[in-house]
């Protein structure tokens, strides 16, 4: 019988090769990304007022002023807004990113605005209607309130602008969460666009009485200031292929001798591996599985190496139930990973790709703590296609015990006695081997004894006796007679339905007579 080991185990009455183990890694911390020069630099400009031409816009979600407009000045202006930042290697393909103040925390930002150079006696000009127009790829929010609205990328805005000594000031607050599809080359973040204030600014009849701005001139500086003066790209959406080193390895070493026997080859009917793998990203993640099946030294058995490849949900736990037939195996024989037995299994993952699917689905920059959970269970019946049966063993010493006797006699005889608990029909083999295990010659007997099959069912035994008898047709050949070693075959070539159970067995019950009728018992196989 077969006894069970860390790895071996009997499960529903069969031999199983089981292992089921955890799998715990950080996937590797990609470095934070820190943008230096994010604002424009606006200029001062100054422009003219004239008599007005035109009426106040009416915008949805803005409350315009209940004026009468006497004098108008365009502030149309744009300032380039260029970003060229290098982004880490593992970052593949960008969909959006979400970024923070350098503190992490929401990027919160002020369009202000200074008018100077107005004359003394007039006590406020209005912006009523004006357009900041920002670039379409940048993600960003207001609070509506009557004095603000956004429609697409622009925010409009109504605001009193009160002055005193010819100057005020004006802000329009907003925050900022990121980038939508920029482009990115050579491994860098590039935002070429622009930043642009449109509209007038009015004067009222009321507010100048019998003055006249005719020939007034009104400067503006507008500015974009940053709750921080860097700011931090927080996290990617898109694809991105952080560094890994997460592997085990099952070890084998404990299973028979008889499945390691060189020569011996099985072939596997089934060999089932579950896959459980806790994704920690938001984002579905694509993973690159090896299975490499090692010999003891490290190499691989029969250049077999099964290559795997998963997709996982994103922020789930994903299970994968993989037979011989699964199409998420994209090389290799997962069958034939025991066809000869190695000395151990490793698993390794080889590379983690993550794939958004939305801009929400991001990989966060500079964090370490992203653990990647998998559990494994490999199960592999000992049921094969076609089973062969082949094991081997001696006795040794023969010469030594036969020293007294062998000059003197030309024959011996062996008495063998097999009792066969599997139902399989098996042949017996037996080599005479001198002192140094070579095969002697000048001997002859049976190449191959059969063996019974034992019945098909629960407990059953089959005993065969057969008496072997070993002749010396050279002289002196049995005087190098010292060990003898024995062969137990068979295979279910012609009866694919035997399966090994734990309580089918072969013992071998030998003795030896000599001529005189003397008996000696060798030990039991």
């Amino acid at each position: 019988m077969i006894e069970e080991g860390d790895v071996l185990h009997v499960i529903d009455g069969r031999y199983v090769i089981s292992k089921s183990d955890n799998i715990t890694e950080d996937i590797d911390a990609i470095d934070p990304v820190i943008i230096d020069d994010f604002s424009p630099k606006f200029e001062l400009y100054t422009r003219d007022f004239q008599a007005a031409t035109t009426e106040l816009p009416q915008i949805p979600g803005l409350e315009m002023p209940d004026i009468e407009i006497a004098f108008e000045a365009n502030i149309n202006t744009a300032e380039n807004f260029n970003v060229d930042t290098e982004l880490p290697t593992e970052v593949k393909h960008v969909r959006s990113v979400r970024i923070t103040d350098n503190n992490g925390d929401d990027l919160h930002v002020e369009l202000s605005i200074d008018i100077s150079g107005m004359p003394d006696f007039l006590p406020r000009i209005y912006l009523s209607g004006a357009e900041l127009a920002l670039p379409e790829l940048i993600d960003f929010d207001i609070e509506p309130n009557g004095e603000l609205a956004r429609e697409g990328s622009s925010i409009f805005i109504s605001k009193t602008i009160e002055l005193t000594n010819g100057t005020g000031h004006v802000s329009v607050p907003l925050t900022i969460y990121g980038f939508s599809n920029p482009t990115v080359e050579n491994g860098h973040l590039l935002i070429t666009d622009e930043i642009a204030l449109k509209g007038l600014v009015y004067a009222d009849k009321q507010s100048i009485g019998l003055e006249d701005l005719t020939n007034t001139t009104v400067s503006v500086q507008p500015n974009l200031n940053l709750s921080t003066p860097q700011i931090r790209i927080k996290g990617v959406s898109g694809t991105v292929v952080p560094n890994v080193d997460i592997n085990t390895s099952v070890s084998l070493s404990d299973l028979p001798d008889f499945l390691k026997e060189e020569g011996t080859s099985l072939e596997i009917k089934d060999l089932a591996l579950n896959l459980s793998v806790q994704n920690p990203i938001d984002a579905p993640i694509s993973a690159s599985f090896e299975i490499s099946p090692l010999d003891e030294n490290g190499q691989v058995v029969n250049g077999n190496v099964v290559s795997l490849a998963l997709k996982v949900a994103g922020g789930e736990r994903t299970t994968f139930q993989i037979d011989r037939n699964s199409p998420l195996i994209t090389s290799g024989s997962l069958t034939s990973l025991l066809s000869t037995i190695p000395d151990q299994l490793d698993i390794k993952v080889t590379e983690v790709k993550i794939e958004s699917e939305t801009n929400d689905q991001t990989i966060e920059l500079g964090k370490g703590d992203y653990n990647l959970n998998i559990d494994y269970d490999i199960n592999v019946p000992l049921e094969f296609d076609n089973l062969r049966i082949f094991y081997t063993d001696s006795i040794d010493n023969l010469r030594s015990d036969l020293a007294d006797v062998s000059d003197k006699i030309k024959h011996l005889e062996l008495d063998v006695v097999v009792d066969n608990a599997i139902p399989l029909g098996l042949v017996l083999s037996v080599k005479p081997l001198d002192q140094n295990g070579d095969p002697i010659t000048g001997l002859t007997l049976p190449e191959g004894v059969e063996i019974n099959a034992a019945p098909n069912s629960d407990n059953a035994i089959q005993s065969t006796h057969v008496t072997l008898n070993i002749e010396e047709v050279r002289e002196n050949a049995l005087q190098e007679l010292d060990k003898l070693e024995f062969k137990v075959e068979g295979s279910n070539q012609d009866n694919h339905d035997v399966t090994l159970r734990p309580d089918q067995f072969i013992v071998v019950h030998l003795s030896a007579r000599l001529p005189e009728g003397a008996q000696m018992d060798l030990e039991d196989l």
